[in-house]
């Protein structure tokens, strides 16, 4: 057959916590919580003298992520899952993962955090309307209390010790405020900051008082006041057993998450395997390396992995940058390959001749080699080749807007940043018009997660790298939110998608005349980030539901194959095959000599 399911490169788990409780026997036991892409998050339930353990599986479609969980004085353990939006529980009497249900429909689809206040009634905060909701265990409901912002979309709630909920708001102005669930007032305490131009931090301690810790001062939160202090003590919530052992995954830093490591008072420590069910990791992004094999990410925990066409081995590398989350992008350079990650867009390069030995030090491979910029988050894409340098573009950090083009020298070691060219707007995808020596820059209305864009219209900006200037810049006659993809056709004309109102479309660009001289759309499909390229002069496509071929001369769009599940990610053609990825699963197409 032409289309060939490879493997599942990468089997890991995301968002992991450890809570200290106690089984239906009353007996000190350790919970995780895990999440995964491939399926339902599961909790781990786990004996602390021997690591036998069992696992139990979220039966609620899409609760793939425990993004909150709260250790309850009951011994009952919560979870909020994500994007579900439902409050879980796993309720040691019942021995067994319960759904509570709903927290607020549509309001509370990410929970960020959950409290306790002394009435064992459980707070949550969630994303994305900065919602407040509280469930009562003694009668099982919910009630809603809303936006405790009317701008921001993340609430972390904390109760105080005089029983207000201290909300927590970010991101683009971090601020508290607090609400009393008696009368339902609620009013904005201590300082604000601007993303970017301070930082503030919230803490409960361990008096149970709620602290601010900022760039403005720290503060208590008392009533509806913020009292200024001058020390703030020790943050709550220790991680330890009845008899004093605390726990931890030794293995953690590596992002494996399956050495338990427990250490009792002494310091003596025992290790345990966890042998849990990982479904598998999706896969965000996929790259020809400089040795014709096919790497790629995996999504929370970032692992590298590559697969060799030549005798079909399949690898999960590990880890390959302190950013956590995953790779947006790559691009090869002098025979190394460039790894772009989030979060704090950081670049990892990776000599595919040498052994494999992530590290931060010299010598390492891949090394990480720190952060492209202070602004830079989401490097959507990176491209080698103007100036012997490697460039980014990306979206901005949480709650900024203005998303740069940035660049690596290295020859020179030296990282540096263009600014934000497209103002409020970011950054998105980029080509190298070599004969114009330009950089084409497609850009997205959007700014950091966590803002509304403040700009209507994306545009195509062409960057003129030697004299460090904008050479042109315009948009096409329709609205465009976003430019996802661009490739140089074998005639030297710029080729790109859009999305927008309407339907998304394929345009062409004449970077001689600066003129936008033809487009045609791309039905069915939405058109994938890094989804072109060209191949012996031929410009191929992906969307999320098919792989194309662009007739230049007839300017229409042909289908060459439809995939059974959404398309996750754009991939390389490599000796005649296409690859790409459909969810975890790493998926290929034969397309014989192209």
């Amino acid at each position: 057959m032409a289309m060939k399911e490879i493997g599942v490169p990468v089997r890991s788990v995301n968002w992991i916590r450890l809570h200290a409780g106690v089984n239906k026997e009353e007996q000190p036991c350790i919970y995780a919580t895990m999440g995964q892409q491939g399926d339902n998050l599961f909790v781990l339930q786990i004996d602390p003298e021997t690591g036998a353990f069992r696992q139990f599986m979220s039966s609620v479609p899409g609760s793939n992520y425990p993004t909150a969980t709260l250790m309850s004085r009951s011994g009952r353990l919560y979870v909020g899952s994500a994007y579900a939006g439902h409050l879980l529980c796993f309720d040691p009497k019942d021995d067994a993962l319960l759904d509570l249900g709903l927290i607020h429909e549509d309001a509370a689809t990410f929970p960020c955090r959950i409290d306790e206040d002394a009435d064992g009634r459980i707070w949550v905060g969630s994303y994305g309307a900065a919602d407040l909701t509280c469930y009562d265990p003694t009668t099982n409901t919910f009630t809603p209390y809303g936006r405790m912002d009317d701008v921001d979309m993340y609430n972390y709630p904390f109760v105080n010790a005089d029983g207000l909920i201290v909300n927590f708001v970010k991101m683009t102005k971090p601020h508290v405020v607090v609400f009393d669930p008696k009368t339902g007032e609620k009013q904005t305490v201590g300082p604000v900051v601007t993303k970017g131009e301070g930082e503030i931090n919230v803490i409960k301690g361990t008096d149970g008082w709620v602290y601010v810790v900022s760039s403005e001062g720290n503060y208590r939160i008392e009533g509806m006041t913020a009292i200024a202090v001058d020390a703030v003590p020790e943050e709550e919530g220790a991680l330890a057993l009845p008899d004093g052992s605390t726990f931890s995954f030794a293995d953690g830093a590596q992002q494996l998450n399956r050495k338990l490591e427990v250490k009792n008072p002494n310091g003596e420590a025992r290790v345990f395997e966890l042998d849990y069910d990982a479904s598998g990791s999706d896969i965000y992004i996929l790259h020809e390396g400089p040795d014709q094999c096919v790497y790629g990410s995996s999504i929370l925990p970032l692992h590298l992995f590559r697969y060799k066409p030549t005798d079909g081995e399949l690898i999960d590398l590990g880890k390959a940058s302190e950013s956590s989350g995953e790779a947006y992008s790559m691009a090869n350079l002098d025979g190394k390959m460039y790894i772009s990650s989030y979060p704090a867009a950081r670049m990892s390069v990776y000599d595919s001749s040498q052994g494999y030995a992530y590290g931060t030090e010299v010598g390492a491979n891949p090394r990480d080699i720190g952060r492209v910029d202070d602004v830079s988050y989401r490097p959507r894409s990176t491209l080698t080749g103007p100036l012997g340098r490697v460039w980014t573009a990306s979206l901005p950090d949480y709650g900024m807007w203005g998303g740069p083009l940035s660049y690596y020298n290295p020859q020179t070691g030296q990282m540096g940043s263009c600014g934000a060219l497209f103002g409020e707007g970011s950054c998105y995808t980029l080509a190298h018009l070599e004969a114009q020596k330009m950089i084409a820059v497609g850009t997205s209305i959007n700014g950091g997660s966590g803002t509304q864009p403040k700009v209507d219209q994306a545009h195509l900006i062409l960057w003129d790298y030697e004299k460090e200037a904008i050479a042109w810049q315009g948009t096409l006659d329709r609205p465009v939110s976003v430019f996802n993809a661009l490739t140089v056709g074998g005639d030297g004309q710029l080729y790109g998608t859009v999305t927008g109102s309407g339907e998304p479309e394929l345009f062409v660009f004449d970077a001689n005349s600066h003129q936008f001289v033809d487009a045609v759309p791309l039905l069915d499909g939405h058109p994938l980030d890094l989804g072109l390229q060209t191949v012996d002069g031929v410009v191929y496509g992906f969307t999320n539901q098919y792989f194309y071929r662009l007739d230049v001369d007839a300017l229409s769009v042909d289908v060459i194959f439809e995939a059974e599940e959404p398309i996750r990610a754009a991939g390389p053609i490599v000796g005649g095959t296409v690859y790409f990825a459909c969810g975890c699963q790493l998926m290929s197409y034969a397309l014989g000599e192209v």
